[in-house]
């Protein structure tokens, strides 16, 4: 006996329905990821007499380095995170003082803890020392639980430890970390500098450098028609929006005799393309004003290629 219509039609609803339902499943279970964040590596914790657990500063090496060796303080350069992709790459060994190869030293007393919302902490292990007084190391988002610690993605930072300081921010539903390399803070009166703000944003286990930009920056160079050195000086105000970051610049040029005589603004888009990366609707500010770009009186490092611009779409003709 054949189903009836109405059999058939009640059938087809309810497996539509069903469809349904496993879609929007899918589509709330993909929201909640991005989310709450789902860890790439889980470091059990020791417990005290009391049966809590407390993180030691060794433990953030091993929860981002399962090879570090806690007895002699060490880790190997050849070393894999806790994800098992490399935990050092060449360009961080490039420069480095001390020792590059074998054992390195991976002090306790090294690992950078900045302390954000919902008991996240940011980790800078700074395994590698410069001449410029700069550090190098990896950089990871982790939480601790009662008995393991999560990790959450991993990445590398070359900075200054007395000037750089962390942040947790959120783009839309995306966590990133921010570092800021506070370069300009005393700056004495005719001396050039730069503070250099760096966006990593957490995404299957990594924390991708995904933008570079100065948020302050001091440089003295001729202004057309007036004789010796004017003081340039750009401002960035960086603002994370749910689909990207706005930026607002702005440069003052002063004469030492006359003030100021030039004054520019401009509002930047970053978007994030598929790589990972934020991409810029326009160029920097400085490059219109400054006359193209120049190295930063102070580089904490190899910097980031500043992401292309975007070319702004032509609006059609009515």
């Amino acid at each position: 006996m054949k189903p009836s219509g109405l059999v058939i039609g009640a059938i087809a609803a309810l497996s539509s329905l069903s469809c349904a339902g496993a879609v929007e499943s899918s589509k709330m279970e993909d929201r909640a990821r991005r989310t709450v964040p789902v860890p790439i590596c889980i470091q059990p914790l020791e417990r005290s007499t009391s049966g809590v657990s407390k993180v030691e500063p060794a433990d953030y090496w091993r929860m981002v380095l399962p090879s570090f060796d806690a007895g002699s303080s060490t880790v190997d350069a050849g070393a894999q995170d806790c994800a098992g992709r490399a935990a050092f790459s060449e360009q961080e060994l490039l420069g480095a003082e001390g020792p590059r190869a074998g054992s390195l030293p991976a002090k306790p007393d090294h690992a950078v803890v900045t302390p954000g919302p919902d008991g996240f902490r940011v980790v800078w292990l700074r395994t590698f020392e410069f001449s410029d007084g700069s550090s190098a190391g990896p950089l990871a988002l982790v939480r601790s639980r009662e008995g393991y610690a999560e990790v959450y993605g991993t990445g590398t930072l070359r900075s200054r430890l007395k000037t750089t300081r962390f942040s947790l921010e959120r783009m839309g539903s995306r966590i990133l970390v921010t570092a800021t390399d506070e370069g300009c803070g005393e700056v004495k009166p005719g001396q050039g500098c730069e503070t250099a703000f760096t966006v990593y944003v957490l995404g299957g286990g990594r924390l991708t450098r995904a933008a570079a930009l100065p948020l302050d920056r001091i440089d003295y160079r001729p202004f057309p028609g007036l004789p010796g050195l004017s003081k340039y000086r750009l401002t960035a105000t960086p603002v994370f929006q749910d689909k990207g970051m706005r930026v607002v610049e702005q440069v003052l040029v002063q004469d030492p005799n006359q003030g100021t005589v030039r004054k520019s603004d401009l509002e930047r888009l970053f978007k994030l393309a598929p790589s990972g990366k934020l991409e810029a609707s326009v160029p920097s500010l400085w490059t219109q004003v400054a006359g193209g770009d120049v190295a930063a009186p102070h580089s904490a490092g190899p910097a980031l290629d500043e992401p292309k611009p975007t070319p702004p779409k032509a609006k059609p003709n009515r």
